[in-house]
């Protein structure tokens, strides 16, 4: 299947998902104007591995005294050499979303040790194809996923930001995963029905934005396919997240933005703060 040409493959993808091939297409490509974040703080590369696709795990900040870790696991369209190269890095780079996450925490509490590690110890989908709408990728990262965090947290409180199909990662993560929040934004489900069935050990977030095209994917699985029912659903019973207009499928991360600061008070332990505005 995946010798087929892209838009081949995202169409089925989509019809899969029950989605148009134009969404699946804007859910992929990266239009976002360039960031104003790049490079500043460098990253400190944790790990890097050639397995797989090529996995990385990249830190902001100091973490060895991090009283706060935020770990980001990005979604479709990532691997240790896109992650590692930021040479045209825009919003929707992971480490652009890391250092604003770190910038809007240091900003609320400029005392407060936080750090932000990007993690990509998994073979993330390339693109919106039979991959993305399949679970096998995130099953087999999601060990690893828990593993780190649990590492993490025992000096330190962790909550795990999902991006994307990343929060398929984090669902099959969750019963042995020690993080006190997890964020699920932009999600296309997490292969359950209800937060319950997630056995999840802390308080699980979720949000999307009015004007991210995923809100325009139906959450269902049919043979397989698909990732379940919509995490924002009042009826699957996650904590809302407000996001405000985050700028479409990238944008949750950007300065200004509700999301950002919503997701940035998470990470401080500031719960009873989270809110629309």
């Amino acid at each position: 299947m995946k010798r087929l040409p892209t838009l081949i493959v995202s169409a089925l993808a989509a019809l899969a998902l029950n989605a148009t091939p134009a969404v699946a297409h804007s859910l992929s490509e990266d239009t976002d104007a360039l960031p104003t974040m790049t490079g500043q703080p460098a990253g400190q590369v944790l790990m890097a591995s050639r397995q797989g696709n090529g996995h990385v795990i990249e830190a902001f900040g100091d973490l060895a005294h991090a009283d706060h870790i935020v770990v980001l696991v990005p979604g479709v369209g990532w691997n240790a050499a896109t992650l590692l190269d930021e040479s045209e890095a825009t919003r929707r780079h992971p480490a652009v979303q890391a250092r604003g996450i770190l910038a809007e925490a240091t900003k609320l509490d400029p005392h407060t040790r936080t750090a932000v590690v990007v993690w990509l110890d998994y073979d993330a989908p390339s693109t919106v194809d039979l991959d993305a709408a399949e679970s096998t990728r995130a099953i087999k990262g999601a060990p690893r996923l828990a593993a780190f965090v649990n590492g993490k947290a025992r000096h330190a409180d962790v909550s795990v930001v999902c991006h994307s199909y990343g929060a398929v990662v984090c669902a099959h993560a969750a019963p042995i995963m020690n993080a006190r929040d997890i964020v699920a934004v932009g999600s296309p489900g997490m292969d359950v029905s209800t937060v319950g069935q997630l056995h999840a050990r802390g308080r699980v977030w979720a949000g999307t934005a009015p004007d991210d095209p995923i809100s325009m994917v139906p959450h269902t699985t049919i043979g397989g396919l698909g990732h379940g029912a919509d995490p924002t659903d009042p009826g699957f019973g996650a904590r809302r997240l407000p996001t405000g207009t985050s700028q479409g499928h990238n944008g949750y991360f950007t300065p200004g933005t509700l999301s950002l600061l919503n997701i940035s008070r998470i990470a401080l332990g500031l719960v009873d703060e989270v809110g629309d505005r």
